[in-house]
């Protein structure tokens, strides 16, 4: 084996391409990505000749392929939503995978393609314009008009009557019409499957709720799967930016040829665990159960039977959002137990099992009242895994995928121990950067003193970096961390990520 994956990321930030790369290095294994000039740049749609190029270029050297689809069909996640191209259009681009499997039908090809999202704000940036104006009437229209389908309920009816008034057809209707054409464009994916050129193929439903068009689109699809008795081959879940990573560690697992792991969860708080995360449509232990289940594995009842503990916290009563400041006084609670949570970290940590750390208290953010006390407590080193980004799924996903590898390198080791702990270690410090250090605590003060909407670009950047510089410097010195920082950056040119570039890196 050549033990190389080609991936094709949903667009160019470092989350959704540079990661899923950093992960796959913990099981020895490299990560080919597309030049981060091809991939667009939020509403710019990537170059999707020039990929469709660099797919053929890379094909010979690989042992296998991750695509996303919303690339290769649209330039990407964001432009899959504003793109104004027909159906007939991004069907043709993505029959690519056809010739593909053709030509190396022994190949490995996995695929991700995300159910349309539906804002509940005017907030147009990742949305087309009229979303400034009519954004939540368009999220309440398509809540309403799936929750009266559900449960028939009479106020749902009227308020979908009384928002068709308030919305301008023209517009209702060109959102409808392309939320059916990305809906087809996945419809024909299960095709795909059933030809057997898409092996594995992932449905992610990025940032959702309990009723909404997309939930019934992903409620068809889940149908259809069903009836096409590919239940096997096709995954449906909340998420969206981390699908690669897990479908970067499924592939290692089958390409190697290990036994997949099991997972033993502990959760922080049980009501917790039972609540719903923002932006998703389940229990935070049924996202649990979800990405474990896309990756390959399954929960066990008993720690001593897991191959890897999961640590989960959670919040008390309701995850808040540090980026929106939303419930922030549901997450510390008394329904909760931080402390006792830890010291069954530490419990298992010295029975020797691989234990790895997902924080899923807040949205956009890490508990600054839980890490403190975690890291007083446990070694970072002593951890396979730790991540608290983005939403409940993006968390789950990456630290699924990171003790995944860890795993990997105990079964069937191909690098030196020290060598796998080095980089686990690495990679669990640029999370505590990125997921603490920025977005707990940089991103809070840089937005509380500055008008982001106001200011230039190279104001906000100047301003981002002596806030982050200032911050990681003494949270690596006061926890013994090192970081080979190059470079800090802004991706998109917003405060919403943050691009940390190593020095080694391209």
């Amino acid at each position: 084996m050549n033990r190389k994956i080609a991936l094709l990321p949903v667009d160019g930030r470092p989350v959704t391409r540079e990661l899923p790369k950093q992960i796959a290095s913990i099981g020895n294994w490299e990560v080919l990505i597309p030049d981060k000039s091809l991939l667009g740049f939020l509403k710019e749609p990537g170059d999707m000749a020039a990929l469709e190029k660099w797919i053929w270029k890379v094909a010979p050297e690989v042992n296998g392929f991750v695509l996303s689809i919303d690339m290769l069909g649209y330039g990407g996640l964001v432009p899959s939503r504003v793109c104004l191209d027909g159906k007939e259009a991004i069907i043709q681009r993505i029959g690519v995978l056809r010739s593909l499997k053709e030509k190396y039908p022994d190949k490995a090809l996995m695929a991700f393609s995300s159910t349309m999202r539906i804002s509940n704000n005017y907030v147009n940036e990742e949305e087309k314009e009229y979303w400034s104006d009519y954004g939540v009437e368009l999220w309440e229209y398509s809540y309403h008009v799936h929750r009266f389908d559900k449960t028939g309920d009479v106020d749902s009816n009227q308020k979908v009557r009384d928002l068709k008034d308030r919305i301008p057809s023209d517009i209702l209707e060109d959102y409808l019409s392309t939320r059916l054409k990305n809906f087809q464009v996945n419809e024909s994916l299960l095709e795909m499957v059933e030809g057997k050129i898409i092996d594995v193929l992932v449905f992610p439903q990025d940032d959702t709720s309990e009723y909404g068009l997309n939930i019934g689109e992903q409620e068809e699809l889940s149908d259809q799967v069903a009836e096409r008795e590919l239940f096997q081959n096709v995954f449906i879940y909340p998420g969206a930016d981390e699908v690669a990573n897990t479908l970067v560690a499924k592939m290692i697992y089958q390409l190697e040829q290990v036994e997949f792991p099991t997972f033993y969860p502990i959760y922080s708080g049980e009501i917790g665990a039972l609540s719903t995360a923002m932006y998703e449509d389940r229990p935070i232990c049924e996202s649990v159960k979800g990405q474990i289940y896309a990756f390959g594995g399954y929960t066990v009842d008993q720690g001593a039977e897991a191959d890897i503990v999961f640590a989960v916290n959670v919040p008390g009563k309701r995850q808040g959002d540090l980026a929106l400041q939303k419930f922030l006084g549901e997450v510390d609670t008394p329904h909760r137990n931080i402390g006792e949570w830890i010291k069954r970290i530490a419990h298992y940590l010295r029975q020797d099992k691989l234990v790895a750390v997902a924080d899923t208290a807040y949205a956009n953010g890490v508990d600054s009242r839980m890490l403190p006390r975690l890291l007083a407590e446990i070694e970072v080193s002593r951890l396979a895994g730790f991540g608290g980004w983005n939403t409940a799924g993006n968390t789950l996903g990456t630290v699924v995928a990171q003790a995944a590898m860890v795993h990997l390198q105990k079964k069937k080791a191909t690098l030196p121990q020290e060598e796998v702990k080095a980089r686990v270690l690495e990679e669990m410090t640029l999370r505590l950067l990125d997921d603490y250090v920025y977005q707990s605590v940089v991103r809070q003060g840089v937005r509380a003193g500055i008008d982001e909407a106001a200011v230039g670009h190279e104001k906000l950047l100047i301003t981002v970096k002596e806030a982050f510089l200032k911050e990681s410097g003494a949270f690596l010195a006061k926890h013994g961390l090192s970081f080979p920082l190059e470079d800090v950056y802004l991706p998109w040119n917003r405060t919403f990520e943050i691009g940390l570039r190593r020095r080694d890196e391209s």
